[in-house]
């Protein structure tokens, strides 16, 4: 027997098949232990402001309720607007001036989420009392220029053309003795709370805000009352392409302001208008557009190891194309979106499939270490037990990847 064989064998199987660096797999869990420390250490919750609305006393449930197809009509207070309207607020002081105002939005569109904003154009009018009527008369004032949308974005270059009165620019008398002026409206508008937690299946609310533009006319000296019944959406609304309309709302709120204005007499109130149209993404589109690809590609993962051991290049090489595919696909979905400072849905399935593509990468290296260890075994009967074990681990692959994925996809669904 040559003395320089077992030398020669040692040396063969250790450039076959070199032993896992258990100091290197520490180093790497506390590296990313220190690296999750950091983040979380640096991540700085949001500031909230006192501003915030609440419903106001001005809106009847009986005539919201009264328009079928509505959406759900959201207490946009504080809470980030999530409650559930109820109209408990108290009855308005006597001697409030009052204002009646519907909006008929014909289109909305250029919605732009990086801004977040869009275009819209429709129709308005106004109803007031004499009260009122004396108030703008005494201070030379014109109604379609003291109220104003809030959230328009170029205020205050084209504030004066957002609401533009048709035929004069002097109110009618009716015969029940009130004020009227209708007029058109068309500009940029800000969408004050965006929620893409569910992306890509996303609710959108496109808000026109009206509100006193006279710091005098406070909650407790005039109130906007909205006409419900003669307020709408028309034929134009539904030429969103990729999002579908929910219904809109209509209601007066009262907007508490952080601030005296100088005045010196605590935090003040205005009364506020908000008409909303809601829409959502279509989740067919969704599914087939975002999430279908995505499957596909995991696909590849969860059958990675239907391939024959001996391909162990390709084994290997998979799991770097599938990530590379990843990082491709996220960046394109993720294209219209503003920077948020949370994760998406859609940003967490993504997160699960690049740990799952990890896990399929250590799987292949496991795999191809195991089954060259199996190849050094002289025994055949030993041999063919080691590559059925190893082809036994293989079968349940799959299994562990779909489950995993649908596990993770679940507990991020419902608590996103």
């Amino acid at each position: 027997m040559n003395p320089h064989e077992p030398r020669r064998r040692a040396r063969q199987r250790t450039s076959l098949q070199k032993p896992w660096n258990l100091s290197a797999l520490l180093m790497a869990l506390i590296a990313i232990g220190l690296m999750l420390l950091a983040v979380l250490s640096v991540d700085r919750p949001s500031s909230r402001t006192g501003d915030y609305l609440e419903l106001s006393g001005s809106n009847s449930q009986a005539i919201i309720q009264r328009k079928k197809g509505l959406s759900e009509l959201l207490k946009r207070d504080h809470n980030d607007y999530q409650k559930s309207g109820k109209d408990n607020a108290a009855p308005a002081e006597q001697g409030v001036m009052k204002v009646k105002m519907g909006i008929y939005a014909m289109n909305n569109y250029g919605i732009n989420l990086q801004v977040p904003s869009f275009e819209s154009s429709g129709y308005w009018w106004l109803k007031w009392d004499d009260d009122l009527q004396e108030y703008l008369t005494k201070n030379d004032l014109k109604i379609w220029k003291v109220l104003t949308p809030v959230n328009l974005l170029d205020i205050p270059q084209s504030a004066d053309s957002v609401f533009v009165p048709t035929g004069k620019d002097e109110p009618i008398r009716m015969k029940d003795g009130s004020w009227y002026m209708t007029g058109a409206y068309s500009g940029i508008f800000f969408i004050d709370r965006s929620d893409f937690r569910r992306h890509p299946f996303t609710t959108l609310s496109l808000p026109i805000m009206i509100e006193a533009d006279d710091i005098v006319l406070s909650n407790n000296r005039l109130q906007i009352v909205p006409d419900v019944q003669g307020s709408g959406i028309g034929q134009f609304i539904y030429s969103n392409s990729g999002w579908v309309n929910q219904g809109w709302t209509l209601a007066s709120y009262k907007h508490h302001y952080d601030t005296d204005f100088g005045f010196g007499q605590g935090a003040s109130d205005y009364s506020q208008l908000v008409f909303e149209v809601k829409y959502a993404s279509s989740s067919w589109s969704a599914f087939w557009k975002v999430l279908v690809p995505l499957l596909i590609v995991m696909a590849m993962i969860a059958g990675a190891t239907k391939l024959d051991t001996t391909h162990y290049d390709v084994r290997l090489t998979l799991p770097v194309t599938v990530l590379l595919t990843l990082v491709f696909l996220q960046q394109t979905h993720d294209a219209d979106l503003p920077r948020l400072p949370y994760l998406t849905f859609l940003d967490e399935v993504y997160v699960v499939a690049y740990i799952l593509t990890l896990g399929a990468f250590i799987m292949m290296l496991w795999a191809c270490r195991r089954y060259y260890k199996a190849l050094q075994i002289k025994d055949p009967v030993e041999q063919e037990v080691e590559l059925k074990k190893l082809d036994k681990s293989d079968d349940y692959w799959p299994t562990y990847v779909i489950a995993a994925g649908i596990i993770s996809l679940t507990i991020s669904w419902f608590t996103g």
